[in-house]
């Protein structure tokens, strides 16, 4: 009977990708019966806290899911960090008796002497590179080339907003436990519209509390608000004539509002209606979802916009629809007030 052959695959899938399951394919084609995926609990190569473990395994879960050959080993959950391969494949050599393959990229093998007893490793599994295009692989160990089409995918990428190179079921879980958002955030827009939209995320949270809202809910809604702001005025007005053509007349300034809505619906998707709608109408105020009351209030009484908006947010927190109906008041008489100086 012939031994089973498995191949590894390891990493910090935060979170996993189109690009991990094509590499999972390939390694099918290379001969081995299953592929495993190793997701590591703290990478000793890596300084950035990694996204909690359970999450990126159910993540890899819902991946995998339409793949019988796929599996998910999450034996470097018992194992002692950070996670070393040499440990690992200790581990996984002791319970089972498979052929392991372990399978690499090009910048992993340029940087094996790095690793801990990597001698040791190559005598509990064989090492396989992944060779893409016209890649040189440089490594001091002989390692078999598995040729490989480049892919520009990247979990880095994919936190800072190119949530489509996951499979749906990944993002909606993206969404649900609302992970990677304030990255996301801060790479969708300039420095100063991210400390502005965290500081009216706090507001939102702060008057949600007060009125006995879902404070997670609010929060989000004013983390997101302005992920729209900074688009290019083609790709707003491509999105505007789509989605929203009974507005692009109106003033482009206030495009971001109706365009958000579409945005987040296409991206994660987000089915919530209150959140939806709190965005969509955030700019102008003209919802009576008490969570679009807020997302206008906060916007408009962010604190870091250097004047005092004490009295607003006070009033705000003891009856959200009179502090709205002041704030709305005061952001019309402002507006009247620069159209007669025009």
């Amino acid at each position: 009977m012939s031994v089973v052959r498995v191949g590894l695959l390891g990493g910090s899938f935060d979170p996993i990708h189109k690009g991990h399951l094509a590499l999972a394919k390939a390694i099918l084609k290379d001969g081995c019966q299953e592929v495993w995926f190793l997701p590591c609990i703290q990478s000793p190569l890596k300084e950035r806290q990694l996204t909690d473990f359970e999450d990126r395994c159910k993540m890899i879960q819902l991946a995998i899911k339409p793949y019988r050959k796929m599996k998910l080993c999450t034996i470097e959950k018992d194992l002692p960090t950070p996670s070393f391969t040499v440990q690992t494949l200790k581990k996984l050599k002791s319970i089972y008796s498979y052929e392991f393959v372990f399978y690499i990229g090009n910048d992993q093998a340029m940087q094996l002497e790095k690793w801990k007893d990597f001698e040791t490793c190559m005598q509990l599994a064989q090492f396989r590179v992944f060779k893409r295009d016209s890649d040189t692989i440089q490594s001091l160990y002989p390692l078999k080339e598995v040729t490989f089409q480049r892919s520009d995918i990247s979990s880095t990428k994919i936190r800072k907003g190119c949530f489509f190179d996951v499979p749906k079921s990944v993002r909606r879980y993206i969404w649900e436990h609302r992970l990677y958002l304030d990255e996301f955030v801060c790479s969708s827009m300039s420095s100063k519209r991210y400390q502005h939209s965290k500081s009216v995320a706090e507001v939102c949270q702060k008057l949600a509390c007060a009125h006995h809202l879902n404070e997670r809910d609010a929060y989000v809604i004013g983390l997101l608000h302005d992920v729209c702001k900074e688009w290019k005025i083609e790709k707003s007005e491509a999105w505007m004539k789509c989605f929203e053509p009974e507005h692009l007349l109106e003033p482009k300034p206030i495009w971001h509002g109706y365009l958000v809505d579409h945005y987040l619906k296409r991206m994660f998707p987000v089915r919530e209606k209150h959140i939806l709608t709190a965005v969509h109408d955030h700019v102008l105020g003209n919802s009576s979802n008490p969570y679009a009351k807020i997302i206008f209030i906060a916007d408009k009484c962010d604190p870091l916009r250097g004047y005092d908006v004490s009295e607003q947010l006070a009033l705000s927190e003891i009856s959200l629809h009179k502090g709205f109906e002041r704030v709305k008041k005061e952001q019309q008489e402002y507006l009247n007030k620069g159209e007669k100086h025009e």
